[in-house]
């Protein structure tokens, strides 16, 4: 039945430019108060074929992902937004606290400008695991059919971790450039001219991150307790944890040799390099001893947290 009533949909409006353009992009108004940008691409879909939807880490507008998107492309139909306040997307006037509740809505509220049925597949980011999941609870069933959730924040590292990282490091980091000593824009694949782009996109999207509420909406989705209630069934679900302690001791040591730090700053960071360190391998073991956790999950642990 849901099927037929998306194809049904997709009939009806061939002319619209995100179903049936090979790339399209635009600001679209979602409510009176704001709009969000979002860019699609990859080959048109089938009637059964789903829409992938990219969810981007905290602070990270789509533009810092254009490589993915680059990727995905040949393969997949893919949409790629910014939440409101980030980048070209706007705010609600006097906007003071953004809870993934309300970028659930916002999501939903897209897909339904721009006339993206499901079935999805939501791929996320960091803290984009925390919007994708919360907006996985708004779902009706049968609208997502898999989910990969890469290096993603969870509730439990929410309530442990009071930030991430905390102040004490980015104090000992503060000289440091992590993303020329990881040479992040080469592994990336970003042109000089998309390089230079992210970094701005990401400026501008400061004052949207101040505003999430990234603790409040973790706790939210913990109250749902979808993991202990198994709520993505047997539907195809991949867990890749990569390795981000590395990246932060790193930049620990580069900002040691640059003089960066007081003495308690740098025994903050070394604490917290070290439990983030044990706290995602008792994730990974967790996730190994009970079969992927819900749905059918995989744990790999790569060599570094970039992406």
């Amino acid at each position: 039945m849901y099927l037929a009533q998306t194809l049904t949909m997709r009939i009806l409006d061939s002319k619209n430019p995100w179903l049936t353009c090979p790339t399209h992009s635009a600001l679209v108004p979602i409510s009176t108060t704001h709009s969000l940008f979002a860019s699609i691409s990859g080959p048109l879909r089938t009637p059964a074929s789903p829409l992938l939807i990219f969810f981007t880490g905290a602070g990270g507008p789509s533009a810092c992902y254009t490589g993915i998107q680059r990727q995905l492309s040949p393969y997949i139909r893919s949409l790629f937004y910014d939440r409101a306040g980030y980048d070209r997307s706007t705010l609600p006037l006097d906007e003071t606290r953004i809870l993934c509740t309300a970028t659930a809505r916002d999501l939903r509220a897209l897909l339904v400008e721009t006339g993206l049925q499901g079935p999805y597949l939501l791929v996320a980011h960091s803290f984009g695991g925390i919007v994708a999941r919360t907006f996985l609870h708004e779902c009706a069933e049968g609208e997502v059919q898999g989910m990969l959730l890469f290096d993603t924040a969870t509730e439990l590292m929410l309530a442990l971790f009071p930030r991430f990282p905390p102040l004490e490091l980015e104090a000992v980091g503060r000289d440091v450039d992590l993303a020329a000593i990881t040479h992040l824009q080469r592994d990336a694949g970003f042109s000089d001219a998309e390089w230079a782009c992210a970094i701005r996109t990401v400026e501008r999207s400061s004052y949207a991150l101040s505003l999430e509420d990234t603790h409040a909406s973790a706790h939210e989705l913990a109250l749902h307790r979808q993991i202990d209630n198994a709520a993505f069934g047997t539907r195809p679900l991949t867990v890749v944890q990569c390795n981000i302690a590395s990246d932060y001791q790193l930049m620990y040591d580069e900002g040691i040799k640059l003089g960066g730090g007081t003495k308690e700053e740098r025994e903050v960071s070394r604490w917290f390099i070290e439990r983030t360190r044990l706290y995602h391998r008792q994730v990974a073991r967790a996730q190994s001893w009970n079969g992927g956790g819900y749905g059918q999950g995989l744990v790999e642990e790569n060599g570094s947290g970039r992406t």
